[in-house]
């Protein structure tokens, strides 16, 4: 294969794995909750309830859905609301900062020189390469800024007799993941699954934990 071509060739598997590296994509998450939760959950049935902003909201149905198929995973029951022994309510948001961020960068190393004849030059005799190709690689960092997004969830779960003057919280938690992606829809899916690793966990509980994306389909 010829120097040039076997470059070409280089340069497109890295960018395959880049690409293909993204699809493995874990959200790492930090995970801090206190729970006051009753050991009989297996027999408690839940509402996750939408709060007055949420109302309507496709985006909050497509979460409660995920944060009720967790619960019913650990053994606890859907209910109508009014019905419910426990009251599930859900905050999330998306926060925008940039940082200055030491970023690879990449660019060419040198050059390939293949073949070539000797050839007397001005009383000497000089190389002259037939060809050559560009060599590419990691050059050093670079301080660049980036647009880091912090995105968060909180769960409360309120007995079914609370009232916003008097509630009556059974559970609180709080989940915390920063990264390049922007959307809520893409890493909630994995903020959830973090949240329900091991839940609902001792009374106390701070923890890091990563979980793969799913792959996104095209």
């Amino acid at each position: 294969m010829r120097p040039l071509a076997r470059c070409c060739l280089v340069l497109a598997l890295l960018c395959a794995a880049l690409a293909c590296g993204g699809c493995a994509t874990a959200v790492r998450s930090e995970v801090s909750a206190i729970s006051k939760l009753p050991a009989d959950l297996a027999a408690k049935s839940f509402y996750v309830a939408p709060r007055k902003e949420q109302q309507g909201s496709l985006e909050f149905e497509h979460y409660a859905q995920l944060v009720g198929a967790e619960l019913q995973a650990h053994g606890l029951k859907p209910a109508p609301a009014g019905q419910a022994d426990l009251v599930v309510l859900l905050r999330y948001a998306l926060d925008q900062q940039t940082e200055l961020v030491a970023t690879p960068t990449f660019g060419p190393t040198g050059s390939y020189v293949g073949g070539g004849t000797t050839v007397m030059m001005n009383g000497r005799m000089v190389f002259v390469p037939t060809y050559s190709a560009p060599m590419y690689g990691f050059t050093g960092t670079a301080v660049l800024p980036t647009i880091v997004n912090r995105r968060s969830l909180g769960v409360d779960i309120v007995s079914r007799d609370s009232t916003p003057e008097k509630p009556d919280k059974l559970y609180e938690a709080n989940v915390v993941s920063e990264g390049y992606s922007g959307t809520l829809l893409q890493v909630m899916p994995a903020m959830i699954k973090a949240l329900f690793t091991r839940w609902p966990g001792p009374a106390v509980r701070t923890e890091t934990i990563d979980v793969r994306l799913a792959p996104a389909r095209g």
